[in-house]
């Protein structure tokens, strides 16, 4: 009889959550020091994975492509990516797909060093990425073709890594130029760059940063995958409410002690962040125009086949963002 009463209460235990959200150790993977990843710190620091039922390890992964294919192989759950990444893996028989959007554009400050005055002074120089298929790498060739300068013809990318090793490499002028987010764009002004211009202003349609995953994942755990989007809005709204606490945050992963450029970190994050993540279609549309340029598959690709809003929609059907934020976001 105790027997059947402690496995009665066992059974009841594993139905009281979603079992899919429970069953087994989630790898979720960000992957740069930007205001934009700051949800993948808030999550865990909050404690929003441990309310919604979830075991996760959280690892940093400084490229996107590195990230991506390792959530390709299934090594990690869910990891961050702009839509380059996404529709690049997709166009070559991946499963990736972007089932939330952070931003729906480029979002970066182009950094230069002094004697760079105008986009155009970016002829004949290098500029900084952090790798190759990274937001910085398309959002930079995106922002440079509006103004008249061709990538890899009239300037050369270089690798550089993160962006902090980028502030850096524009302080030591190894670079001319650079696109960058806070809070290292305000580092990297403090030891000599200067603003050359705001792309944006420039408004281009780009998922700067998603949450991504493959569609198996979403198929085979899609309890997890609700349960992750949950304490992702969890940690948006937290950012925009709790600002000391976000802050403390924020130091401690970006390692940036200047109280005013964490402040200017927060407010970045505030102008861009999306509080429903619904991906939008421009920005898969704009990237596919884009990489159509040197991959003829990808004219014949549609927007669609690289996200996936479902999971967000079902959040705003269930009326949970309207709860979360006490009225429409």
């Amino acid at each position: 009889m105790k027997k059947t009463l402690a496995m009665l209460w066992l059974l009841g235990a594993w139905l009281l959550f979603p079992g899919e959200a429970r069953a087994q150790k989630l790898v979720i993977a960000w992957t740069s020091v930007s205001a934009f990843n700051s949800p993948f710190w808030v999550m865990p620091d909050a404690g929003f994975y441990k309310q919604e039922g979830l075991d996760v390890e959280t690892i940093f992964i400084l490229s996107s492509p590195t990230a991506a294919k390792a959530t390709v192989a299934g090594d990690i759950s869910i990891s961050a990516q702009n839509s380059q990444v996404v529709a690049d893996s997709g166009l070559a028989g991946g499963d990736l797909v972007s089932i939330g959007a952070v931003v729906n554009m480029v979002p970066f400050y182009m950094m230069a060093i002094p004697e760079v005055k105008s986009v155009a002074d970016l002829k004949g120089k290098s500029v900084g990425i952090s790798r190759f298929g990274a937001a910085s790498d398309f959002g930079t060739r995106m922002f440079l073709a509006k103004h008249g300068v061709e990538a890899n013809k009239d300037v050369a990318f270089v690798q550089i890594g993160g962006q902090p090793e980028i502030a850096a490499a524009l302080a030591k002028k190894l670079i001319a130029g650079a696109a960058m987010s806070q809070p290292m764009a305000a580092v990297a002004e403090q030891q000599g760059a200067h603003l050359l211009a705001n792309m944006v202003n420039d408004e281009i349609p780009f998922v700067h940063l998603s949450l991504t995953t493959t569609r198996r994942f979403v198929k085979e755990r899609r309890p997890a995958v609700k349960a992750f989007l949950r304490a992702y809005a969890r940690s948006v709204h937290f950012i925009y409410t709790r600002k000391e606490e976000t802050l403390a945050i924020f130091k401690k992963y970006t390692k940036v002690k200047d109280a005013k450029i964490l402040d200017a970190t927060l407010k970045y994050g505030y102008e861009f962040m999306e509080r429903i993540p619904f991906v939008k279609r421009a920005g898969f549309q704009a990237t596919l125009e884009e990489i159509a340029r040197t991959n003829p598959k990808a004219k014949q690709a549609k927007p669609e086949q690289f996200f996936d809003n479902s999971v967000v929609q079902e959040l705003v059907d269930e009326g949970f963002f309207a709860r979360l934020w006490g009225k429409n976001p």
